[in-house]
């Protein structure tokens, strides 16, 4: 047994044991009370970011220790930006904020200090791309085509983020400006038609590609539309007449001539100069109803030079001169004349012929050719087509004249017809008349 003096030794050490805990315990009791500094996220991936249009996104702080955290800085780096930057922020324990930071088309960095003793700074890494401009293939089988009538354009769009459909492309041309607006199909594929008729000679088409961010992309495609008109019916305010000429409201077409002898007629287009180089004509005629003379011609007539919309009678067919057969006057320009008659050591053959002289000169032929019979066997098509110096002259498709005539020269003219009857007769007639101004070739 213990005495009693052991006894109170042991109590006394088992004491002085006991007094090391409490501060052992309050130590670590201290250790628990740090703040801690839960970031969320730790990457943040904005994806595709319009340059003129960023978003926002957001950052969360929480603080997850056992004391009020206080966040000392916020810093983004890489164009990105904290937009409510104030600090210092105070979280307290179990609680968290929102950090409001507007993006930017690079990567970036934002730094996060705070009193947390054991991750005083965290970092966000942050990444953003920018949205790429979409693309357009405008549709290559039509450039540099001459137009007629409307005509099928087609493009093929994409973009790096938007779906096709999710796209716009406007068309515009030229002076006109943006003439149609269209939505792809789910391939990308967009096509319009459009009428070229608003305007002549050189044209570029344009299609733009604009996607969600309003970038753009564009492609032209070159295009060409003759100067083109077409005379069905003849206006006498725009039209001159002279001698036999008139026009017939009852049938709709030119009479040159009855089939009377000893007619002249002309008559020219007046509301329209065209270049006499570079113009392609086409236009019906009816020779028959009479005892066979004399024939009719297409006139350009040279504005500057003329003097009369009258030429010489008999062999002169309403337009030329310098023969024994005629009289004239010579009307200044170039004429494509159809003979019907035969005229004694000044015709180059007794055949229906055609021939193309210079400003009225009918003794000097620049080039002629037979013909079939072109009396009595109902209309007949003529089409001119003139880029100089080559002249093509066709009758009902036939080619009889194709070839490069010197001496070309252009100048501005009025497009006309002459006729002419003699001691036998015809009647004359010209229909379906179209004049095109070459801009662009044949």
């Amino acid at each position: 047994m213990l005495t009693e003096s052991r006894l109170l030794l042991v109590l006394l050490f088992s004491t002085a044991c006991r007094v090391e805990n409490p501060y052992t315990v309050n130590e670590y009791a201290l250790e628990m009370t740090d703040p801690v500094m839960q970031v969320t996220p730790t990457t943040l991936d904005a994806g595709v970011i319009c340059a003129d249009a960023p978003h926002v996104e957001t950052v969360y702080i929480a603080n997850t220790g056992t004391d009020l955290l206080e966040i000392h800085d916020l810093n983004a780096t890489g164009g990105w930006k904290v937009l409510n930057s104030a600090t210092p922020v105070y979280i307290p324990v179990g609680e968290q904020v929102a950090i409001s930071v507007q993006t930017a088309t690079e990567s970036g960095m934002l730094a996060i200090t705070s009193n947390d003793p054991e991750n005083p700074i965290q970092q966000v890494f942050l990444h953003g791309d920018a949205d790429l401009s979409p693309t357009i293939e405008m549709s290559s089988e039509i450039q540099g085509d001459i137009l007629h009538e409307v005509v099928e354009l087609t493009a093929v769009v994409s973009d790096d983020h938007d779906d096709p459909t999710d796209l716009v492309v406007e068309w515009s041309a030229g002076s006109e400006g943006i003439f149609a607006t269209s939505v792809p199909d789910e391939n990308g594929v967009v096509s319009i038609t459009w009428d070229p008729s608003y305007s002549n000679g050189q044209q570029t088409v344009r299609g733009a590609v604009l996607d969600s961010c309003d970038n753009r992309s564009e492609e032209d495609l070159s295009l060409c539309r003759q100067l083109h008109y077409v005379t069905q019916t003849l206006d006498f305010s725009t039209w001159h007449f002279e001698g036999s000429a008139n026009w017939s409201s009852e049938y709709g077409w030119l009479e040159l001539t009855p089939a009377e002898q000893g007619q002249v007629g002309t008559a020219f287009s007046t509301d329209q100069q065209v270049p006499a180089g570079h113009v392609e004509i086409e236009f019906q005629f009816y020779i028959g109803d009479g005892t066979g003379a004399d024939g009719l011609s297409l006139t350009a007539m040279d504005v500057d030079r003329m003097t009369s919309f009258m030429g010489g009678e008999g062999c002169g067919l309403g337009y030329g001169a310098g023969s024994d057969c005629t009289v004239g006057p010579a009307l200044p320009g170039w004429s494509i004349e159809v003979d019907t008659y035969f005229n004694l050591q000044q015709d180059p053959t007794p055949s229906d012929h055609v021939m193309f002289t210079f400003d009225g000169d009918v003794g000097r032929p620049a080039v002629w050719a037979e013909l079939p019979e072109m009396e009595d066997t109902g209309w007949h098509t003529m089409r001119v087509l003139v880029e100089q110096p080559h002249v093509l002259v066709e009758i009902d498709g036939v080619p009889y004249i194709d070839q490069d005539i010197p001496g070309f020269y252009d100048f501005d003219a009025f497009v006309g017809f002459t006729a002419a009857t003699g001691g036998d007769t015809n009647r004359q007639l010209i229909d379906s008349l179209v004049i095109t101004e070459q801009l662009c070739g044949d």
